[in-house]
């Protein structure tokens, strides 16, 4: 087996970069690094040892005692280890067999009520008392030879329940006190200075509600007023609506749940404009903690991940339609320009890998890094691209200018660039995709509005971006650029591109 990268073992195996390194930090796994290579790879034995951890954490079984199991050479041991979780998971199984009977039980009796006005008192209604207190435990069978897929199902199953936790958390702007931290979670002399500082400040006294995060360093909140020592810089932090969900380092192969449950909302969008929260510490003094406990015993106990989300803007059937009647001004004004047609057989790359020009496909392969081509000439805004593309369930990123637009093969996000140092417009949860299959994207940017098609079918339309504000607040706007068509994934297959400058 090939060496492989920290990124072609996330995506390979499914497992987070963070996950990866809280299993070297628990000493579970062990990487390498070459004297010609910047990155961290993993060699044969560590990936089969990744590939059994993988399979004992969908089994449910916690770290600590994934640890036990490789750190003893005695099989009782670990028959002990399996049959402590058997009893657990009947446990569980039991409690939930005795509350799907209590509710099956109560909808009988809500079944009779029906016509009857509900009260909310029902629950104290005599007759389900009496109902709850003839419930006995079912017997739980498990079937067995359980396949792969079944465990992967159940997997699902257990996940969506812990989906089902996140809650959503408003937290105004508030000033931190930052400790430029690169290590990932903070190291344990961060974790000193850090307690130090918040004993020497007396924070648990005037600011009692304060919180520990980390985001590109180790930071608390303070008062607006306290002077902050060095090697803390005094900073604001901007405040707004976060998804949250409580994880301990065990669930931290779950960790984007957070992400995920963003993603499956209608109502609710990522923000880009505010920082993820990739750990955060909640040291409030309502557990009646010590300072001396500080980052000790609570710090394994209890995290939060914290997503900023802000509410999808719904536009009106009035905006659509102006927003439609630019959309055809600026489609009519493409049909008059003549597009140019990019030689793929003569085309630049983008990384480190040369794209392959094979019966009229242009494939893009990656070693687990970006790659992809460019074009050797430059194009101006505003313009439209015209793409025939196709990947293997893996991201396709165009790169212009200072930005890019990701999509994947499932779904689209996009995300466009800034101009002139403006801020990140994303828009995400656009709609899936089938696999595998060549799409034709339409990608629109121009004076007065923002497109994007595929298929033929609308998935972007807006007039408020940072390149249209730059057209409407200046005629003559200028920016020219290459394009590159990339990908971080292991496949992109490129039938044609073409671009028209409007």
């Amino acid at each position: 087996m090939e060496l492989q990268t920290i990124r072609q073992v996330t995506q390979n195996l499914g497992v987070s970069r963070r996950m990866l390194c809280y299993y070297e930090e628990v000493g579970l796994i062990s990487s390498t690094r070459r004297e010609d290579y910047a990155y961290r790879i993993y060699d044969e034995d560590a990936i089969r040892r990744l590939q059994q951890i993988v399979i004992l954490r969908k089994l449910q079984i916690p770290v600590r005692q994934i640890k036990a199991i490789f750190d003893s050479p005695d099989a009782v041991e670990v028959i002990k280890v399996f049959e402590q979780n058997i009893a657990e998971m009947d446990e569980q199984i039991t409690a939930l067999s005795t509350v799907k009977s209590i509710l099956a039980q109560f909808v009988a009796q809500l079944q009779e009520k029906a016509d009857v006005q509900l009260k909310l008192d029902l629950l104290n209604d005599t007759s389900m008392i009496a109902v709850v207190n003839s419930l006995s435990f079912s017997d739980n069978k498990i079937k067995e030879n359980v396949k792969m897929e079944d465990l992967n199902k159940a997997g699902d199953v257990l996940k969506q329940a812990k989906l089902d936790q996140v809650r959503i958390v408003y937290h105004p702007t508030e000033t931190i006190a930052m400790l430029e931290d690169v290590d990932e979670p903070p190291s344990q002399e961060s974790k000193d200075i850090m307690a130090k500082f918040i004993r020497d400040t007396n924070l648990f006294k005037i600011k009692p509600d304060f919180r520990c995060g980390f985001n590109w360093g180790f930071y608390v909140t303070i008062p607006d007023d306290l002077d902050v020592p060095a090697p803390f810089k005094k900073q604001t932090f901007e405040g707004g609506l976060w998804a949250v969900y409580k994880i301990t380092p065990e669930n931290f192969d779950e960790f984007d749940m957070v992400s995920d449950w963003v993603k499956s909302r209608n109502d609710y969008l990522r923000d880009y404009q505010r920082p993820r929260h990739d750990v955060y510490f909640n040291p409030l003094n309502i557990y009646g903690m010590k300072n001396t406990d500080l980052f000790d015993d609570f710090h394994d106990q209890y995290k939060e991940a914290c997503e900023p989300i802000k509410e999808i803007e719904i536009l009106t059937s009035e905006e659509l339609n102006r927003l439609n009647t630019l959309l055809k001004k600026t489609e009519d004004l493409i049909d008059q320009r003549i597009p140019t047609v990019i030689d793929l057989s003569n085309i630049g790359k983008a990384g480190e890998l040369e794209p392959i020009y094979n019966n009229g496909i242009l494939e893009l392969v990656s070693n687990g890094e970006m790659n992809g081509l460019r074009t050797l000439q430059e194009f101006k805004l505003p313009l439209k691209i015209d793409l025939c593309v196709k990947t293997d369930n893996k991201a396709i990123v165009i790169k212009y200018a200072h930005g890019t637009i990701d999509i994947g093969n499932t779904n689209v996000g996009i995300n466009f660039w800034p101009l002139e140092g403006g801020k990140w417009r994303v828009y995400e949860n656009c709609g899936e995709l089938p696999e595998s299959e060549f799409y034709n994207f339409e990608f629109i940017f121009g004076k007065d509005i923002c497109a994007i098609k595929i298929n033929g079918k609308l998935y972007y339309l807006r007039d408020d971006d940072d390149y249209v504000k730059s057209f409407a607040e200046n005629s003559e706007y200028y920016m020219s650029s290459t394009f590159a068509i990339c990908t971080w994934g292991s496949y992109v297959g490129v039938k044609s591109l073409q671009i028209t400058e409007i």
